[in-house]
């Protein structure tokens, strides 16, 4: 199933598909580990950041830009890198700020990746 232009900057299909050359067992395969790594990754980041641990923070919002880049999506990617921004700077405020977004961009991903792949 290939995706519109517009939600390409949620998850682009066809990049993955062209990443995982063309292997859509693969790609349903890596796409599984992803929404459930990511999802564990955001409940740590939100904890570390509770916890004032920026460093932790900075690491786990690393790890999610890196996993959003690999799986073609950009906007999840954008908010991640962000946030490790935020917390490379010591700046607590814009990176506890900047959750909801994460959170949401990655309900998106999670929507079009099941209606792409899985």
């Amino acid at each position: 199933m290939s995706l519109s232009v517009c939600d390409r900057s949620i998850f682009d299909h066809d990049d993955l598909m062209e990443r995982m050359m063309g292997d859509s067992a693969l790609a349903r395969s890596i796409a599984e580990t992803f929404l459930s790594d990511i999802r564990n990754r955001i409940d740590m980041l939100k904890d570390r950041l509770n916890e004032n641990d920026i460093r932790g923070a900075e690491l786990l919002a690393h790890g999610i830009n890196g996993a959003a880049a690999n799986m073609a999506a950009s906007e999840l990617q954008k908010v991640a890198s962000r946030i490790e921004k935020a917390s490379r700077t010591d700046d607590l405020k814009t990176a506890v700020s900047l959750l909801t977004e994460l959170e949401n961009r990655f309900t998106e991903v999670e929507k079009e990746i099941r209606q792409a792949i899985l």
